[in-house]
Protein backbone atom coordinates (compact mmCIF):
# COMPACT_ATOMS: atom_id res chain seq x y z
CA UNK A 1 0.00 0.00 0.00
CA UNK A 2 1.80 3.16 -0.91
CA UNK A 3 2.21 6.43 1.19
CA UNK A 4 -0.52 8.25 -0.28
CA UNK A 5 -3.10 5.93 0.22
CA UNK A 6 -2.16 5.11 3.87
CA UNK A 7 -1.83 8.54 5.07
CA UNK A 8 -4.76 10.53 3.19
CA UNK A 9 -8.36 9.83 3.11
CA UNK A 10 -10.52 10.16 0.21
CA UNK A 11 -14.19 10.60 -0.58
CA UNK A 12 -13.77 8.54 -3.65
CA UNK A 13 -12.24 5.60 -2.05
CA UNK A 14 -14.99 6.00 1.02
CA UNK A 15 -17.82 5.76 -2.12
CA UNK A 16 -15.75 2.55 -3.25
CA UNK A 17 -16.14 0.89 0.00
CA UNK A 18 -19.30 1.61 0.46
CA UNK A 19 -20.24 0.19 -3.13
CA UNK A 20 -18.17 -2.70 -2.04
CA UNK A 21 -19.83 -2.99 1.18
CA UNK A 22 -23.24 -2.79 -0.59
CA UNK A 23 -22.00 -5.66 -2.88
CA UNK A 24 -20.99 -7.67 -0.13
CA UNK A 25 -24.04 -7.26 1.81
CA UNK A 26 -26.26 -7.70 -1.33
CA UNK A 27 -28.26 -10.68 -0.49
CA UNK A 28 -28.78 -9.73 2.79
CA UNK A 29 -29.75 -6.53 2.45
CA UNK A 30 -32.13 -8.02 -0.10
CA UNK A 31 -33.91 -10.19 1.83
CA UNK A 32 -34.13 -7.64 4.59
CA UNK A 33 -35.62 -4.92 2.79
CA UNK A 34 -38.08 -7.82 1.13
CA UNK A 35 -39.18 -8.91 4.80
CA UNK A 36 -39.74 -5.69 5.47
CA UNK A 37 -41.91 -4.44 2.94
CA UNK A 38 -43.60 -7.73 3.61
CA UNK A 39 -44.55 -6.98 6.90
CA UNK A 40 -45.85 -3.35 6.01
CA UNK A 41 -48.21 -4.94 3.19
CA UNK A 42 -49.52 -7.26 5.32
CA UNK A 43 -49.82 -5.12 8.48
CA UNK A 44 -51.81 -3.35 6.46
CA UNK A 45 -53.47 -5.73 4.43
CA UNK A 46 -54.80 -6.98 8.04
CA UNK A 47 -55.94 -3.62 9.10
CA UNK A 48 -57.66 -3.52 5.73
CA UNK A 49 -59.29 -6.58 6.70
CA UNK A 50 -60.56 -5.78 10.16
CA UNK A 51 -61.84 -2.50 9.01
CA UNK A 52 -59.61 -0.62 11.01
CA UNK A 53 -57.49 -0.24 14.02
CA UNK A 54 -57.58 2.22 17.26
CA UNK A 55 -54.98 4.43 17.64
CA UNK A 56 -53.13 2.91 20.50
CA UNK A 57 -53.08 -0.53 18.89
CA UNK A 58 -51.54 1.83 15.67
CA UNK A 59 -48.72 2.90 18.18
CA UNK A 60 -48.27 -0.52 20.16
CA UNK A 61 -47.31 -1.43 16.40
CA UNK A 62 -45.32 1.21 15.71
CA UNK A 63 -43.69 0.59 19.21
CA UNK A 64 -43.08 -3.31 18.14
CA UNK A 65 -41.92 -1.87 14.68
CA UNK A 66 -39.27 -0.11 16.30
CA UNK A 67 -37.98 -2.86 18.53
CA UNK A 68 -37.32 -5.01 15.01
CA UNK A 69 -35.70 -1.87 13.95
CA UNK A 70 -33.57 -1.84 16.46
CA UNK A 71 -32.82 -5.55 16.74
CA UNK A 72 -31.75 -6.33 12.86
CA UNK A 73 -29.74 -2.94 13.05
CA UNK A 74 -27.90 -4.66 15.73
CA UNK A 75 -27.12 -7.62 13.82
CA UNK A 76 -26.92 -6.05 10.74
CA UNK A 77 -23.97 -3.77 12.14
CA UNK A 78 -22.52 -6.76 13.49
CA UNK A 79 -21.65 -8.04 10.23
CA UNK A 80 -19.77 -5.31 8.73
CA UNK A 81 -16.33 -6.42 9.47
CA UNK A 82 -16.89 -10.28 9.09
CA UNK A 83 -14.58 -10.63 6.61
CA UNK A 84 -11.58 -9.85 9.29
CA UNK A 85 -12.29 -12.96 10.89
CA UNK A 86 -12.17 -15.37 7.80
CA UNK A 87 -8.60 -16.83 7.23
CA UNK A 88 -9.46 -16.50 3.98
CA UNK A 89 -11.05 -13.41 3.21
CA UNK A 90 -8.89 -11.17 6.04
CA UNK A 91 -5.88 -11.03 4.17
CA UNK A 92 -7.94 -9.10 1.27
CA UNK A 93 -9.40 -7.13 3.36
CA UNK A 94 -6.19 -5.84 5.42
CA UNK A 95 -4.24 -4.95 2.25
CA UNK A 96 -7.28 -3.23 0.56
CA UNK A 97 -5.58 0.07 -0.94
CA UNK A 98 -7.89 1.96 2.13
CA UNK A 99 -6.68 3.92 6.03
CA UNK A 100 -8.95 2.28 8.38
CA UNK A 101 -10.42 5.76 8.76
CA UNK A 102 -11.91 5.22 5.07
CA UNK A 103 -12.93 1.83 5.94
CA UNK A 104 -14.62 2.41 9.70
CA UNK A 105 -16.30 5.59 7.71
CA UNK A 106 -17.62 2.99 4.82
CA UNK A 107 -19.25 1.03 7.12
CA UNK A 108 -20.60 3.56 9.19
CA UNK A 109 -22.46 5.38 6.19
CA UNK A 110 -23.99 1.76 5.24
CA UNK A 111 -24.65 0.26 8.90
CA UNK A 112 -26.47 3.40 10.43
CA UNK A 113 -27.06 5.94 7.94
CA UNK A 114 -27.96 4.05 5.15
CA UNK A 115 -29.81 1.73 7.39
CA UNK A 116 -31.34 4.31 10.30
CA UNK A 117 -32.40 6.06 6.80
CA UNK A 118 -34.51 3.51 5.23
CA UNK A 119 -35.79 1.59 8.39
CA UNK A 120 -37.34 5.07 10.43
CA UNK A 121 -38.89 5.93 6.50
CA UNK A 122 -40.53 2.49 6.52
CA UNK A 123 -42.27 2.97 9.57
CA UNK A 124 -42.86 6.34 8.79
CA UNK A 125 -44.82 4.93 5.84
CA UNK A 126 -46.53 1.88 8.30
CA UNK A 127 -47.42 4.64 10.56
CA UNK A 128 -49.15 6.49 7.74
CA UNK A 129 -50.94 3.54 6.27
CA UNK A 130 -52.56 2.37 9.72
CA UNK A 131 -54.26 5.93 10.72
CA UNK A 132 -51.60 7.47 12.61
CA UNK A 133 -51.22 11.59 12.08
CA UNK A 134 -48.35 12.41 9.89
CA UNK A 135 -46.97 14.71 12.24
CA UNK A 136 -47.34 12.11 14.96
CA UNK A 137 -43.99 10.23 14.32
CA UNK A 138 -42.13 13.38 14.30
CA UNK A 139 -42.89 13.90 17.99
CA UNK A 140 -40.51 13.90 21.19
CA UNK A 141 -41.47 10.58 21.88
CA UNK A 142 -40.68 8.93 18.96
CA UNK A 143 -36.60 11.04 19.24
CA UNK A 144 -36.80 9.62 22.14
CA UNK A 145 -36.71 5.96 21.09
CA UNK A 146 -34.29 7.00 18.87
CA UNK A 147 -31.38 8.26 21.46
CA UNK A 148 -30.85 4.55 22.85
CA UNK A 149 -30.48 3.01 19.39
CA UNK A 150 -27.63 5.57 17.72
CA UNK A 151 -25.43 4.51 21.61
CA UNK A 152 -25.76 0.93 21.59
CA UNK A 153 -25.64 1.10 17.69
CA UNK A 154 -21.70 2.48 18.10
CA UNK A 155 -21.14 -0.24 20.71
CA UNK A 156 -22.48 -2.88 18.40
CA UNK A 157 -20.17 -1.47 15.58
CA UNK A 158 -17.29 -1.51 18.06
CA UNK A 159 -17.91 -5.11 18.66
CA UNK A 160 -18.16 -6.11 14.99
CA UNK A 161 -14.68 -4.44 14.39
CA UNK A 162 -13.37 -5.95 17.98
CA UNK A 163 -14.50 -9.50 18.70
CA UNK A 164 -13.55 -12.43 15.88
CA UNK A 165 -16.48 -14.57 16.32
CA UNK A 166 -20.20 -14.55 17.10
CA UNK A 167 -20.27 -10.75 16.80
CA UNK A 168 -23.77 -9.62 17.72
CA UNK A 169 -23.83 -12.48 20.54
CA UNK A 170 -20.40 -11.49 22.15
CA UNK A 171 -21.49 -7.62 22.29
CA UNK A 172 -24.78 -8.60 23.56
CA UNK A 173 -23.00 -10.26 26.48
CA UNK A 174 -20.30 -8.04 26.89
CA UNK A 175 -23.48 -5.06 27.22
CA UNK A 176 -25.19 -7.20 29.54
CA UNK A 177 -22.26 -7.44 31.80
CA UNK A 178 -21.01 -4.24 31.79
CA UNK A 179 -24.37 -3.10 32.76
CA UNK A 180 -24.59 -5.39 35.45
CA UNK A 181 -21.34 -4.12 36.66
CA UNK A 182 -21.99 -0.55 36.94
CA UNK A 183 -25.42 -1.56 38.32
CA UNK A 184 -23.76 -3.54 40.99
CA UNK A 185 -21.35 -0.43 41.79
CA UNK A 186 -24.30 2.29 42.02
CA UNK A 187 -26.01 -0.31 44.11
CA UNK A 188 -23.24 -0.15 46.53
CA UNK A 189 -22.54 3.72 46.24
CA UNK A 190 -26.26 4.42 46.47
CA UNK A 191 -26.47 2.17 49.95
CA UNK A 192 -23.06 3.04 51.77
CA UNK A 193 -22.99 6.78 50.95
CA UNK A 194 -27.24 7.75 50.39
CA UNK A 195 -29.02 8.64 53.66
CA UNK A 196 -31.59 6.69 55.04
CA UNK A 197 -35.10 7.66 53.75
CA UNK A 198 -33.57 9.85 50.77
CA UNK A 199 -34.10 7.84 47.40
CA UNK A 200 -31.57 8.62 44.42
CA UNK A 201 -33.71 7.90 41.26
CA UNK A 202 -30.97 6.94 38.06
CA UNK A 203 -32.29 7.61 34.74
CA UNK A 204 -31.83 4.23 32.79
CA UNK A 205 -32.12 6.15 29.19
CA UNK A 206 -31.78 9.46 27.50
CA UNK A 207 -34.89 11.42 27.82
CA UNK A 208 -35.93 14.84 26.18
CA UNK A 209 -38.98 16.60 27.62
CA UNK A 210 -37.76 20.14 26.81
CA UNK A 211 -35.70 22.24 24.75
CA UNK A 212 -32.89 22.28 26.98
CA UNK A 213 -32.60 18.48 27.56
CA UNK A 214 -33.40 17.73 24.21
CA UNK A 215 -30.02 19.90 23.01
CA UNK A 216 -28.51 17.86 26.18
CA UNK A 217 -29.35 14.71 24.97
CA UNK A 218 -28.53 15.09 21.50
CA UNK A 219 -25.24 16.34 22.16
CA UNK A 220 -24.57 13.26 25.02
CA UNK A 221 -25.82 10.90 22.49
CA UNK A 222 -23.48 12.28 19.38
CA UNK A 223 -20.58 12.08 21.96
CA UNK A 224 -21.34 8.93 23.26
CA UNK A 225 -21.31 7.04 19.80
CA UNK A 226 -18.55 9.03 18.34
CA UNK A 227 -16.21 8.11 21.06
CA UNK A 228 -17.34 4.64 20.27
CA UNK A 229 -17.18 4.75 16.43
CA UNK A 230 -13.43 6.23 17.25
CA UNK A 231 -12.58 3.68 19.50
CA UNK A 232 -13.41 1.48 17.02
CA UNK A 233 -11.27 3.58 14.61
CA UNK A 234 -8.10 2.52 17.05
CA UNK A 235 -9.21 -1.19 17.29
CA UNK A 236 -9.25 -1.38 13.22
CA UNK A 237 -5.69 0.31 12.67
CA UNK A 238 -3.95 -1.69 15.48
CA UNK A 239 -5.59 -4.97 14.04
CA UNK A 240 -3.85 -3.92 10.64
CA UNK A 241 -0.73 -3.28 12.38
CA UNK A 242 -0.71 -5.98 13.87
Amino acid sequence: MSKEITSNSSLYRIKLLFHRNVMINKRTIQIGLISLICGVVFIKGTVLYYGGISPIAAESIITFGFVIFTLVGYAFTSIMFYEKNSANSAPQFFTLPATAFEKIISAWLLSFCAYTVVGLFLLYLLSLLIGLPADWFFSIRIFNEIWPYIIYQSIFFLGAVHFRSNNFLSTLVAIFGVLILFGLIALLLVNTFTPDGLFLKIPTTLTATSTFRFITTCTLTVAISAFFIWVSYIRLKRMELA
